[in-house]
């Protein structure tokens, strides 16, 4: 697990699974054990959901495609 800390805002093609825009402050990728989706590599990612404004909504665990994140 990588524990640098940053924000993504992830568009619903981007994670599994929910409905509409994420936006995400990152705590934490899993990225040894990758899970594969469509031909692509989709990451175990744990953080805390935020609203436009930054408040925080609350704890999340979530699949985002590998692609949309930082590389470390």
């Amino acid at each position: 697990m990588t524990a640098r800390v940053f924000v993504v805002v992830l568009g619903e093609q981007d994670y599994r699974y929910g409905t509409g825009e994420l936006r995400l402050r990152v705590e934490s990728v899993d990225r040894a054990g990758p899970i594969e989706f469509d031909g692509e590599p989709w990451l175990q990612v744990r953080g805390v959901r935020l609203r436009r404004d930054g408040t925080e909504v609350g704890r999340l665990q979530v699949l985002v495609r590998a692609a949309r994140l930082p590389a470390v």
